[in-house]
């Protein structure tokens, strides 16, 4: 793992491969599979009660939704936005071809 500064805060990554003493990639591994776990859960759920799920869990799926966009491709666009640029451009500046 790479040093880190004094104001920086461990990841999930880091804390994942530092309890099971593991690899980096390992971790990300261990992650990405739980994520796919947790996906299958939250889709069945949105399809098994559909119109009857209250407002503040459909605000919870809502959220979840939003996150392979920000933190997609292993990428972290909540804390560096630059990522999400491609993404506004083409919802807000590029035209839509027809």
């Amino acid at each position: 793992m790479q040093p880190r500064n004094n104001r920086d805060v461990a990841n999930c990554v880091e804390c994942y491969a530092s309890e099971h003493k593991v690899t980096e990639e390992v971790a990300f591994a261990a992650i990405d599979s739980m994520i796919e776990d947790e996906w299958k859960i939250t889709n069945q759920a949105r399809f098994k009660h559909g119109r009857e799920l209250l407002p503040a869990v459909q605000q919870v799926i809502n959220f979840t939704l939003s996150g392979p966009v920000y933190y997609g491709d292993r990428k972290d666009a909540f804390t560096f936005s630059s990522h999400l640029e491609d993404i506004i451009k083409s919802l807000f500046v590029n035209p839509i071809p027809i």
